[in-house]
C-alpha cells in the first residue's frame, strides 16, 4: 500500500493551484502527486482501484468520508489513472461507445469525492456560495487535458449517444442528487447498471415527488435543466416524433414510482428544492454497517 508523505497530503488538501492551460492559467486545479504520475505512467486503465474505494467508502449510496480520508490512496491512485488514460490518450484500451461511457461515468464520481477531500475537512456542503463552483471551477486532468465536471458531464453524454440515465448515475456531493452505486460501471453490464441506477435515483424524494395539492410532479432541477435531452433520448429510443418529459420519467422509473406518476398525469413539472447537504454517511444505531 503507498504510504502518502508530506507531498501526496499536499496534494489531497491544497486548492487553488494556479497551472497554465492553453497560454492561460486555471485555479482551484487538482493534479495528482508525480510520484503517482511516475508509478502509473505504463499501467492500462484499470477500475480496481475505484471498486475498492466504493467498496469500502459507500453506506447506502452515501459517502463515509472519515474513512475515505484515513485511507484516500485507492482514490488518488484512480483519479491519477484517469488523467493519464482515457479514450483520445489510450483509445486501445476503449474500443467502444460502453466502454467510454463507463469510464467517464466513473471518472465523474471519483473526481468529485476527491474536490470533496480536498477540502482541510468536510464541509456542511459543496455548495455554498462562497466556495468555488463544484461542476465549473474545479479542474482536473482527464484522458491527457484539464477539464472540469461540466466538460465530463458532456463527454459523458456525448460518448453515451445522449443517454441521460448517465445523468441519473452521477452523484454530485449532495443528498439533492442521486446516490452512488456500490460498484463502478462496466461496459459488459452497462445497460442494466444504468437502468438500476435512473430507477434508484427517481425513487429518492430528493429528485422526484408528487405533490397533489399543487398538482405538481417536482423534480432535479438538473433534469428540469436538461429535459430537452431527456425527450430527445427517449424519442429517439422509441423512435418517435413527439415525446413529453412524463413520458420519460415514467419509462425511467420503478413498478412503485410508475404507479404514482401514474396517478399524477396531467400534472405541471417544477424544480424541486437543492438539498445541498454533503451526501456524508453517518453511523446509526438502526442500520448496519454493510446495507
Amino acid at each position: 500500500m503507498l504510504s502518502l508523505g508530506k507531498s501526496l497530503w499536499a496534494q489531497v488538501l491544497v486548492m487553488g493551484v494556479v497551472v497554465g492551460v492553453a497560454g492561460g492559467c486555471v485555479e482551484n486545479a487538482l493534479r495528482p502527486d508525480a510520484s503517482l504520475l511516475r508509478e502509473l505512467r505504463n499501467q492500462p486503465y484499470s477500475d480496481r482501484d475505484w471498486a475498492i474505494v466504493l467498496r469500502d467508502n459507500v453506506r447506502y449510496g452515501l459517502v463515509d468520508y472519515q474513512t475515505l480520508r484515513a485511507n484516500p490512496e485507492p482514490l488518488l491512485r484512480y483519479c491519477a489513472l484517469v488523467g493519464l488514460t482515457g479514450p483520445t490518450r489510450t483509445p486501445d484500451q476503449f474500443p467502444g461507445r460502453t466502454h467510454e461511457t463507463a469510464y467517464y461515468v466513473n471518472a465523474y464520481n471519483a473526481l468529485v469525492l476527491w474536490a470533496v477531500l480536498s477540502r482541510p475537512q468536510d464541509p456542511p456542503t459543496m455548495y455554498d456560495y462562497s466556495m468555488p463552483q463544484l461542476e465549473y471551477d474545479y479542474h482536473f486532468t482527464l484522458d491527457g487535458a484539464m477539464v472540469t465536471l461540466m466538460r465530463i458531464e458532456d463527454k459523458m453524454l456525448k460518448a453515451s449517444g445522449g443517454d441521460v440515465r448517465t445523468l441519473l448515475a452521477t452523484s454530485r456531493a449532495a443528498m439533492g442528487t442521486p446516490r452512488l452505486a456500490g460498484e463502478p460501471l462496466r461496459p459488459e453490464t452497462l445497460d442494466r447498471q444504468l437502468a438500476d441506477a435512473a430507477a434508484e435515483a427517481l425513487d429518492l424524494p430528493e429528485i422526484l415527488r408528487i405533490d397533489h395539492s399543487t398538482r405538481s410532479i417536482q423534480v432535479w432541477q438538473l433534469i428540469m435543466s436538461r429535459q430537452n435531452d431527456f425527450i430527445e433520448w427517449w424519442k429517439d429510443q422509441r423512435r418517435l416524433r413527439t415525446a413529453y418529459l412524463f413520458n420519460v420519467l415514467l419509462e425511467l422509473a420503478s413498478p412503485q414510482k410508475r404507479r404514482a406518476l401514474q396517478s399524477a398525469v396531467g400534472y405541471s413539472f417544477r424544480g424541486i428544492a437543492f438539498d445541498r447537504s454533503l451526501n456524508r454517511w453517518e453511523r446509526r444505531a438502526d442500520r448496519p454497517l454493510v446495507p
